[in-house]
């Protein structure tokens, strides 16, 4: 599910902010038995290309801001087919059953100011069987 800001006319508060876009996904995840290497759970695309033509061009800024239990989850940049890509991995195992919100913004920062932003909600669940 994903709603889009639509301001209305005169809305200032509403232009201001720089929230664009809200979204939630819902994942669920075992109780892994071994856990050797981070797991690549989520893959947030931008619309932006790696290569920039011009140097105002956004600088995609990726951040976990609340849901990060223990600490067990982190997330990374990478450049893929010419796109820039968040991509959230559970660092840490967890024992289910467990539930919750990973709150995760995609900055659009433009010389140093945060031009937009995405929020993405990731509801996971983790079973207590590590099947």
């Amino acid at each position: 599910m994903r709603c889009l800001k639509s301001c209305l006319p005169n809305d200032i508060t509403c232009a201001l902010d720089p929230v664009h876009s809200i979204s939630h996904t819902v994942i669920s995840l075992p109780t892994f038995r071994e856990f050797t290497k981070p797991e690549e759970i989520v893959f947030l695309r931008s619309i932006t290309s790696s290569h920039y033509p011009h140097m105002d061009s956004p600088e995609i800024v990726y951040d976990i801001q609340s849901g990060n239990i223990q600490n067990s989850f982190d997330i990374i940049k990478r450049f893929e087919h010419g796109m820039i890509v968040g991509v959230v991995r559970q660092v840490k195992p967890l024992v289910g059953p467990l539930k919750t919100v990973l709150k995760l913004a995609m900055n659009y920062v433009t010389n140093g100011v945060i031009s937009y932003r995405n929020i993405i909600n990731v509801h996971i669940y983790v079973s207590e069987f590590w099947f």
